[in-house]
């Protein structure tokens, strides 16, 4: 990575590396003061060790140069040393994720790999060190993050600079610095022990999965305020389709929204199915196609009947009628859909309505907010806005 120009103090330090053996040492192991015959990690000047009985026990460079990142790169090497004693590594879940997507997709499960071999590397002024091991054919490099030091902008770069040299990353969430007794040599290694304090910032095994994804998506042709849709999910103008806010939380849209990537017309609805035939594949996307279509009658069938119901019809003088307003434009009723969801509160006992007398619930299997004639169930003690989809339902998933 690029020299980095965010400052760290130099206090807290409780690793030096002996100046003749190349040994990484804990504070607790060496005598007080330039009899340590320790240098730091970072950048090479010497120590000496501070262990008075007022203040932690820490190393200090003796000419008192305030050397950036000298505590965490001592870490580093720390954990480099001992993931070099040890034979094995446990790796949390890698988890298939795109944006559109409510539920990840498991692609492998917590993993225990054996260490083949351990590399670190710091060069001058620059942070993060390198931490690379080497398991089962394949790199991982290993970050550390203390005190969340990183923005999504740095994990960004850093997942960057990672898929372009081929390897995976790993983030782990540090203790504070100040914590002294995190980071004994008894207690460093726990610290990888613990999964669950793990991140992947860049998965190799995602990325594989991502591009198959990527290689059978296609680009809906464009229809209106969305696009021609393979499940009709919507109607627009006459013609099944799907408005942009529909992709938006489609399983089946593997882009950035508001883009569209369908894997659909592929009959793609999870990994498995890429060893599936296409003709079952394209089976089942039919079978989901027909529904929502029975579904979209349905709810312009209920719309018509409360339209017809709210018409005054009681016969009156002419200049007196009741004149029935023209129906809103269906950019008027997306936009009224994108308001309902930015303020939608599923905890609210009541009823979410819109300006169109349209009521909206949440489903919480797939977490998509429906109007009440695509629920299959709603209300009662789960609270007013919340219920279980038609969809949902009848795919076994409530």
């Amino acid at each position: 990575m690029a020299h980095d120009i965010k400052k760290r103090s130099a206090s807290h330090i409780y690793f030096g590396v002996h100046s003749k053996s190349g040994e990484i040492m804990h504070i607790s192991k060496v005598p007080s003061g330039q009899k340590c015959n320790c240098v730091c990690a970072a950048c090479g000047q010497p120590f000496e060790a501070r262990k008075g009985s007022i203040r932690r026990h820490h190393f200090a460079h003796v000419s008192n140069y305030e050397c950036m990142y000298a505590s965490e790169v001592a870490i580093y090497k720390a954990l480099a040393a001992e993931l070099e004693k040890t034979d094995c590594l446990t790796l949390p879940p890698v988890m298939l994720r795109f944006p559109a997507w409510s539920k990840d997709e498991l692609l492998q499960n917590v993993k225990t790999v054996r260490v083949d071999s351990v590399e670190f590397k710091c060069e001058p002024l620059a942070y993060p060190p390198l931490l690379t091991i080497k398991a089962q054919g394949s790199c991982l490099r290993i970050l550390l993050d203390f005190n969340h030091y990183y923005d999504s902008e740095d994990l960004a770069s850093l997942a960057t600079e990672a898929k372009n040299d081929g390897y995976s990353l790993l983030k782990y969430a540090m203790p504070k610095l100040d914590e002294d007794q995190e980071f004994t040599p008894d207690r460093i290694m726990t610290i990888l022990k613990n999964y669950e304090k793990a991140e992947w910032v860049f998965s190799r095994l995602e990325q594989h999965w991502k591009e198959k994804y990527y290689a059978v998506a296609i680009e809906p042709e464009g229809h209106g305020s969305g696009y021609h849709c393979p499940i009709s999910i919507g109607r627009y103008k006459g013609k099944y389709s799907a408005s942009w806010v529909d992709c938006a939380y489609c399983r089946f849209n593997v882009a950035e929204p508001p883009a569209c990537l369908c894997v659909a017309k592929a009959g793609i609805q999870k990994k498995e199915d890429f060893k599936r035939d296409l003709q079952d594949r394209l089976s089942d996307i039919d079978k989901i196609r027909r529904t929502n279509e029975e579904e979209i009658l349905l709810r312009e069938e209920r719309e018509r009947y409360f339209e017809r119901r709210s018409v005054y019809t009681r016969p009156t003088p002419y200049a007196a009628r009741h004149v029935v307003p023209s129906g809103p434009t269906q950019e008027e009723l997306d936009a009224e859909y994108i308001r309902i969801c930015q303020s939608y509160d599923p905890t609210s006992e009541e009823w979410t309505v819109d300006r169109y007398n349209r009521r909206w619930i949440m489903c919480t299997v797939c977490g998509r907010i429906k109007q009440d004639a695509q629920m299959s169930y709603y209300g009662g003690k789960g609270g007013a806005n919340r219920g279980v989809c038609a969809n949902c339902s009848r795919n076994g998933r409530s």
